[in-house]
């Protein structure tokens, strides 16, 4: 067996958790790694606006496609989240958000049980090993947590058990009270059979009694927690009592039990990687037994491909525990779309004609195609005369007066104007590309993409205003593209994804896939933010120091030339920030949101989309000269985190 450590709870999408936050988890002590998770998101959900961070950063609400219902209860999805990982309660909200159908809280009794530190990992073999009595933070704590959760939108269930009891009264009594008292908060309950198997005066008798007092205690779906490894003679007679009583069907709980396990208490349940066989062959024996249960499948789930051997066993649901842990928050995201992927494909809709005479997604391809024809011209407008004839008439000094002024300044200017060209012609092959593969498909994150990104864009045309200065070709071309940009939105998109061969396994391209996607959400942060940072200083000092070094000059002397000279470049630095902020959006959610295994597209749009930008930006400043080592660094670990990103994208996106 190999090191075993505590479990550590995720807290971040896939490209962050496996990358950087799992391996910190695991060096930190068990019991500060899992607080200091379950807080952070607990909080973050708490606070306004958390849980749509949370649904952002990862995208992650289920298709609708996948909705169930039985009986009175709506499932978003098949997969939840099982009991266990948090049984204090503490991030239920924020866990809620991770794309789960269903959440099922626990176990609880109605008094504390302790786990002292018993609750271990096995990493080598990704298990997870918890000592009987299972740890929970007893009735009174649970109800109050639910009484303080809000907003969450899916069906909770909780997982019932009782300490050890000398008598199958006393049992049946606990567990009715624990129903009685949470039933205004569940959709379901789960009977945890483990606590009580062992009582003396257990017959298909009793087991048929007790069942019956648990069912007409309550009308909500109630289901049996059994776990595999109990032998079919003995898990028969509980089946065939629970099925006579009116129970609606049993969880698979994962847990194996294992005799002389490294923990404090002898009996020890194991759930990961190596109870996932036995699990599926008990979902598959219980189907035979019971032919219209609701069997909810656990134990192993470490990636798609284990929740689907699970569906095609026999279970209805699964739920994740282990794979939560080793595989990262994504793992329900990446469950749902390879359940979806896995359904018959159906028709597409067929598209209405247009009272517009082009489908939606053309708009947005002339909207990126004006881009890029607004970007060069005005890449060559800044390489040759850089000031028109509207810029001579406002500063009323021709571009020959400027040179004369400073030599500098026409440089200067050009370095901020192709600067811009170079990023417009970015945000051009990002929005055709998006139109294209996207909206052509009706895929609904790409609109969103295209909806966010544009609507910054358009609306840092009011920056520079306040100076005084109207630029003339940036009002024509934002009114021109704007009409372009609304009709591009006007049809919903409604389809969740592009149908692909599903991403089933945790292999090597999925890992360096996750390390490119990280480089380049970090490239679109630091756009992002590089861009509102330019905008500021665009709007305010306009001039950061090594730009005044460069000019060999002050701003006042600048302004002592012409009083009109700063609001021009100030107007330069404000659209170039605007852009920026744009570009650095529309990568950012291309990398949170459409990094799909087969999606050559998405890494063609990155690579395409990065060439005008770094050329320019970096470029032109060894053009003119201005070749400040830090004012350029910045460009230098955006370059450098661009290529490596592209080297580990490239198998994941473009291998079919």
């Amino acid at each position: 067996m190999g090191k075993i450590r505590k479990v550590g709870d995720p807290a971040m999408p896939d490209w962050s958790y496996q990358t950087m936050f799992r391996p910190l988890l695991f060096l930190m002590p068990p019991e500060r790694a899992r607080s200091i998770t379950l807080q952070s998101i607990g909080t973050l959900a708490k606070i306004p606006g958390g849980p749509f961070i949370i649904e952002w950063m990862g995208h992650m609400e289920p298709p609708s496609q996948l909705s169930k219902t039985i009986g009175p209860v709506t499932f978003p999805t098949p997969v939840g989240l099982g009991a266990g990982l948090d049984p204090g309660c503490i991030a239920i909200q924020a866990l809620s958000k991770f794309g789960f159908g269903f959440l099922e809280l626990g176990p609880v009794s109605k008094e504390p049980i302790d786990s002292h530190g018993t609750v271990q990992r096995d990493i080598v073999a990704m298990n997870i090993h918890y000592s009987s009595p299972l740890e929970n933070t007893g009735i009174h704590t649970l109800l109050r947590r639910l009484e303080g959760s809000s907003g969450i939108k899916i069906p909770v269930g909780v997982r019932l058990t009782c300490q050890p009891k000398a008598s199958l009264r006393e049992a049946t009594e606990e567990l009715q009270e624990l129903i009685g008292r949470l039933e205004r908060f569940c959709s379901f309950f789960t009977i945890d059979t483990r606590a009580i198997i062992g009582l003396p005066e257990w017959s298909h008798t009793a087991w048929e009694e007790h069942f019956s007092c648990l069912r007409h205690q309550t009308d909500l779906p109630l289901l049996l927690a059994i776990p595999p490894s109990l032998a079919e003679a003995e898990a028969l007679p509980i089946l065939t009592s629970a099925k006579e009583a009116g129970l609606n069907g049993l969880v698979v709980a994962g847990g194996i039990i294992q005799e002389g396990s490294p923990c404090v208490n002898n009996t020890v349940y194991t759930t990961g990687m190596s109870s996932h066989d036995q699990a599926v062959k008990f979902v598959s024996w219980a189907r035979e037994q019971w032919s219209d249960a609701l069997i909810i499948g656990s134990g192993g789930i470490l990636e798609p491909q284990d929740a689907l051997t699970f569906l095609a066993a026999g279970a209805n649901f699964v739920q994740l525990h282990s794979g939560l842990v080793y595989s990262g928050p994504g793992l329900p995201k990446r469950i749902n779309e390879a359940i979806l992927q896995t359904q018959p494909a159906t028709d597409p809709p067929q598209e209405k004609r247009s009272a517009f005479l082009f489908p939606s997604w053309v708009w947005g391809i002339l909207l990126g195609v004006g881009m890029m024809i607004g970007g060069a011209l005005a890449w060559l407008i800044a390489a040759t005369t850089v000031v028109l004839p509207y810029d001579e008439r406002f500063l009323r000094m021709s571009a020959d007066q400027l040179a004369l002024l400073n030599a500098q300044i026409l440089s200067f200017m050009s370095h901020d104007r192709i600067s811009l060209a170079g990023t417009m012609i970015s945000i051009g092959i990002l929005y055709s590309q998006l139109a294209y593969h996207g909206l052509r498909k009706d895929i609904h994150w790409t609109r969103t993409i295209l909806f966010v990104s544009g609507a910054v864009g358009f609306s840092s045309f009011f920056l520079f205003i306040g100076y005084g200065y109207f630029d003339y070709l940036h009002a024509i071309l934002a009114l021109v593209l704007f009409p372009l940009f609304l009709l591009a939105l006007r049809t919903p998109a409604k389809v969740h994804l592009t149908r692909l061969p599903p991403q089933l396994h945790n292999d090597q391209d999925w890992r360096m896939a996750l390390w490119g996607q990280l480089l380049f959400v970090i490239i679109g942060f630091g756009l992002t933010g590089a861009g509102i940072i330019i905008s500021i200083i665009g709007v305010t000092g306009v001039f950061v120091p090594s730009d005044l070094v460069f000019l060999c000059v002050s701003a006042d002397t600048l302004q002592s030339y012409n009083e009109r000279l700063i609001p021009v470049i100030a107007h330069d630095r404000a659209g170039f920030g605007g852009a920026l902020v744009s570009n650095g959006l529309a990568v950012l959610l291309i990398s949170l949101w459409g990094i799909r295994r087969g999606e050559a597209w998405i890494w063609w749009t990155l690579f395409l989309a990065g060439i005008p930008g770094f050329v320019s930006g970096i470029g032109i400043h060894f053009t003119v000269g201005y070749v400040d080592f830090i004012h350029l660094l910045p460009a230098y670990v955006a370059v450098m985190l661009f290529l490596v990103a592209l080297v580990l994208l490239k198998p994941y996106l473009c291998r079919t």
